[in-house]
């Protein structure tokens, strides 16, 4: 206040004792939005600004900052005002306390100027998978940014301290050029996307889909060959700029965390499925080749109607599948090899089957643990029908 204001006071004036009064209700007033602020604006991206001795302090100060302050609101007179008894020394004690609720003040504008970005960063590293580099990149900036912060926040109001703000925004340009890195691997492309939509009606499945109404076939392959096909998604329309206001595809909802297969690009994938069709497609045609040549089976023949038998021994004859494999192929198929029983084992059954009793085992033991696994299978049985198919 100005200093001329205590000479008035001793001309007998009432302005000096308005204007103390009013300065003493501005200053409680900051003291009580400063509490409101103090209770609930002391963390940043997950992490508290003060320690706990510095918090007790502050709140010590300001404290004893409003008991001097609402120690002068008796003196509401020119007459009062004669007898105040504050000397330069109690003045100059509330000077820090002043200066901590300056930086109290402080803090609506920090964390505004600096929380929307570190509210973005805390959702983006919830998104991409433990262990990618970016998340130790922000690990350590979130380090560097909170002593920065916190540099700020201890300063003096004149102080000058350099803003972190650029380094949480070249952050946030890191994550987004590194999600939009792991989205083109893990989602295809609009040419991956033909593909897949062409591999879906290849004459390759459309043959195994239809082998696999014989109760003979290993469909549990067929079955997660096409679960892997599903579960490649295709998203092309994301680009950069979405990813500034939401750190999540807003077409997909592609969260590199959630994805349950391994992440490998999706058009090798896709590639690799291909592959895997005519690898099925050869087996599956194999194991009809050794299940129709074989004698038990080749004894039904003469019960087959002459077109059906004429079609079995034209595949048995060229070795291969008929270009369409129609219903009465499958008919026949099914006739042919009714006498036998199939028995589906999975490859966690023959896993646990030799795992019993222990691991690591001699080659003797193995060997009676699956002969005991295939006895128990087949007991009660003519093992000579018996077909084994691992799913």
């Amino acid at each position: 206040m100005p200093t001329g204001l205590a000479q008035m006071a001793t001309q007998g004036k009432e302005e000096p004792v308005k204007e103390l009064q009013k300065a003493v209700a501005e200053q409680v007033f900051r003291l009580l939005t400063a509490g409101t602020d103090l209770q609930g604006r002391l963390s940043f991206w997950g992490q508290p600004l003060l320690r706990d001795d510095e918090l007790t302090d502050w709140h010590q100060r300001l404290a004893a900052l409003k008991t001097f302050l609402e120690s002068l609101q008796p003196y509401n007179t020119v007459g009062k005002l004669k007898n105040l008894r504050v000397t330069q020394a109690d003045v100059d004690t509330q000077k820090r306390n002043l200066e901590v609720l300056a930086q109290v003040e402080r803090l609506p504008d920090l964390v505004a100027d600096l929380g929307t970005t570190a509210a973005y960063l805390s959702q983006a590293e919830m998104i991409l998978p433990n262990g990618h580099p970016w998340i130790e990149q922000a690990n350590a900036v979130r380090r560097q940014v909170l002593d920065d912060v916190g540099a700020r926040l201890r300063a003096t109001p004149t102080a000058p301290v350099p803003s972190p703000a650029s380094r949480l925004l070249q952050l946030k340009k890191d994550y987004i050029a590194a999600y939009v890195a792991s989205h083109a691997k893990a989602r295809l492309g609009v040419s991956e996307d033909k593909t897949k939509s062409a591999l879906r009606k290849d004459p390759r499945l459309v043959t195994l889909r239809a082998l696999a109404a014989i109760s003979l076939m290993p469909t549990g392959q067929l079955t997660t060959f096409e679960d892997k096909l599903d579960e490649l998604k295709s998203c092309a329309a994301l680009i950069d700029s979405e990813l500034a206001a939401s750190p999540v595809c807003p077409h997909g909802n592609f969260r590199p965390a959630n994805e349950q297969r391994e992440m490998l690009p999706a058009a090798n994938v896709l590639k690799g499925l291909d592959d895997e069709l005519d690898d099925l497609l050869t087996a599956w045609q194999q194991t009809l080749l050794d299940n129709l040549d074989d004698p038990i089976t080749q004894a039904n023949f003469d019960l087959l109607q002459a077109g059906q038998r004429d079609q079995i021994q034209g595949f048995l004859a060229k070795r291969t599948l008929p270009d369409s494999v129609t219903p009465g192929f499958i008919s026949a198929v099914q006739e042919a090899l009714s006498g036998l029983e199939k028995i589906s084992v999975s490859a966690d059954d023959i896993k646990q089957a030799l795992l019993s009793g222990g691991s690591p085992a001699a080659p003797d033991e193995l060997r009676r643990r699956f002969e005991n696994f295939l006895n128990d299978r087949c007991k009660g049985k003519d093992t000579s029908k018996l077909r084994f198919v691992v799913e």
